[in-house]
């Protein structure tokens, strides 16, 4: 684990009790995933990380600096294939909504193991749809997570995998995910705004459609249409592409990976497995 600029092990890391984040969540963070050695995506990722930081004016960050400490930090893992996190926080004081004047952006990253996605890739995922209690400005990657964490929370008590938020009866995205419906042999999916993140995994299966010559669209999709869609699934970093079959105890399609989640699926894990660039795919 990396702390500012300094490399601890994970067992005696230490962060400040008043680091803003803690009470305030205040601050941003990435998640990028590694194939054989290789940052895929790293680009894309990280600038939608600086993004974030410009929307809640974390100005004073050096990020030729904070690119090289994660490139640095990945090198010296030693992990080939893992999931990159880092955070961004406003700083440390004594706590007060109003940050002071000039404090000092703390650094943090840590690296994993990427999981193993090959057993639910091929069998799915069971969700329940959960009302979108989240912030208005879930574009910016931020630390205030919590709607995230109760939703997946309710997810297991019903004995699913995960949560689809829903506001006024149309499926926003997924807890970590970006959130997709096949009607008509189309994919239909959100349009970017500030309701959700603009998902980097999100672009990769926008030129897969195109690739595959199946239509990508963008539009909203009420619970009652995807309750009722030939196919669901979900994509992100760690979570890659899954497919939903199983909503609020409602059967999809099959019961299983539907055949055009099921193309998808196959593209992008045959291309990311074989060294196949992000910059390239969407070109």
């Amino acid at each position: 684990m990396i702390i500012n600029d300094e490399l601890i092990d994970a067992k005696q890391a230490k962060v400040s009790a008043w680091d803003r984040a803690i009470y305030f969540g205040d601050g941003v963070y990435e998640v990028i995933q590694a194939y054989d050695g290789k940052l895929w995506a790293f680009d894309a990722h990280f600038r939608r990380f600086e993004r974030s930081l410009q929307e809640i004016d974390i100005t004073n960050v050096n990020t030729d600096r904070i690119r090289e400490k994660v490139l640095c930090g990945f090198k010296q893992a030693k992990m080939p294939n893992s999931l990159v996190y880092f955070h961004i926080t406003r700083g440390v004081q004594l706590r007060a909504h109003l940050p002071e004047d000039n404090l000092t952006p703390q650094f943090l990253m840590f690296i994993k193991s990427a999981p193993d996605n090959t057993k639910i890739a091929n069998n799915g995922i069971k969700a329940i749809s959960y009302p979108d209690i989240r912030w208005k400005r879930c574009d910016i990657k931020s630390l205030n997570l919590l709607p995230n964490v109760m939703a997946c929370n309710e997810a297991r008590k019903k004995g699913c995998d995960d949560a689809v938020f829903v506001d006024d009866n149309f499926v926003v995205e997924g807890t970590s995910s970006t959130f997709f419906a096949v009607i008509d042999s189309k994919i239909i999916t959100r349009p970017l705004n500030h309701q959700v993140l603009p998902g980097i995994t999100r672009q990769a299966i926008n030129a897969i459609a195109r690739k595959l010559d199946i239509d990508f669209v963008e539009g909203r999709v009420t619970l009652d249409e995807a309750y009722n869609a030939e196919e669901l699934f979900v994509s992100g970093t760690g979570y890659e592409i899954r497919a939903i079959i199983e909503l609020d105890g409602r059967r999809i399609g099959e019961g299983m990976p539907g055949p055009i989640t099921r193309k998808i699926i196959d593209y992008f894990v045959s291309y990311t497995r074989n060294g196949g660039s992000f910059e390239e795919l969407i070109r």
